[in-house]
């Protein structure tokens, strides 16, 4: 009996490492169209992101070690709009990843490219009031993302945790919406994005995520180019994953993190960095586990062509 114990730790612990990547920010990377997003011509980018894990088990027994596991995910993004017309746009989202799991028990690092993501926007709203004062801007979008990143790399001759491959190999859709409104100089811009998870062909399928975001922002116009610095929140979450439909324990749950940024306009290109901290988290972990998110930063320069 406690032989059998014992296996059953060991399985429980071999899903414990980096199990929290699915509501990992990297894996919606590349969505935001910024704080005050434009129709007025197509650009070309690249976006960098990086988060943070920490997770640790504690099996309370003196007969089996402690496990943890310090895990870092870097996503660079090449993205790309294509105007269409004056109300549509498509916006393409091309990820390379590097991931590092420095854990007690395994110590792995991937690196390659990712899903790509395809999304057409619609501008359904963009009025400015007759004094100029008050806009509105208000885009919908949806689009698909593609399994291309390698998902079933191996570690010791095992499957390295889903949550740490550079892809899903499944084919998903996503939902976007991005609203904003000013005053005078000052804003605020209200972003969200859905995504459905389809199974991949080991019939392993991740759950459905959620993003949110809420920004307020200022703008200061000097010669040559425009600032906006923002303070906000976001929220991320991420149902189970299912494995032959059945559900996966160590996966999904939510977090909410405090953003602070800036936004800089200048000419044909646009600068924008954001600095992110954990105000609260709640992961699904079993009695053995926790894990922990850490800050996370992004960068990106976009050069605007024509409009």
């Amino acid at each position: 009996m406690m032989r059998k114990f014992i296996i059953l730790i060991i399985c429980l612990a071999s899903s414990s490492q980096a199990f929290a990547c699915d509501v990992c920010g990297g894996k919606l990377g590349g969505l935001n169209l910024g704080l005050a997003p434009s129709f007025n011509g197509h650009f070309i980018g690249f976006k960098y992101s990086q988060a943070h894990f920490n997770a640790f088990v504690d099996y309370g027994s003196q007969y089996l070690e402690n496990e943890s596991s310090d895990d870092v995910y870097y996503r660079m993004d090449l993205i790309g709009r294509v105007t269409i017309s004056k109300r549509w746009q498509l916006n393409v989202i091309l990820p390379y990843l590097y991931n590092e799991m420095d854990g007690s028990h395994q110590n792995v690092t991937l690196s390659g490219v990712g899903d790509p993501m395809f999304l057409v926007y619609h501008q359904v709203l963009n009025k400015q009031s007759n004094t100029g004062y008050i806009g509105h801007n208000l885009l919908f979008g949806g689009g698909l993302k593609l399994p291309l990143g390698d998902f079933e790399n191996l570690d010791q001759g095992e499957i390295i945790n889903r949550n740490f491959q550079l892809g899903s190999g499944s084919f998903d859709y996503l939902l976007t919406s991005n609203y904003s409104i000013s005053y005078k100089k000052l804003g605020l811009n209200i972003e969200g994005a859905y995504k459905y998870n389809t199974g991949n062909k080991d019939d392993y399928r991740f759950g459905n995520q959620v993003n949110a975001s809420g920004n307020i922002y200022y703008t200061i116009n000097a010669s040559g180019f425009s600032l906006l610095p923002f303070f906000g929140g976001y929220f991320e979450a991420a149902g189970k994953h299912q494995d032959n439909a059945i559900e996966v324990a160590n996966t999904g749950g939510q977090a909410w993190f405090a953003s602070l940024g800036t936004e800089v306009y200048a000419g044909n290109f646009t600068l924008s960095t954001q600095y992110q901290i954990p105000i609260s988290q709640d992961y699904n972990v079993d009695q053995f586990s926790s894990i922990e998110a850490g800050s996370r930063y992004a960068l990106s320069i976009l050069w605007n062509i024509g409009g």
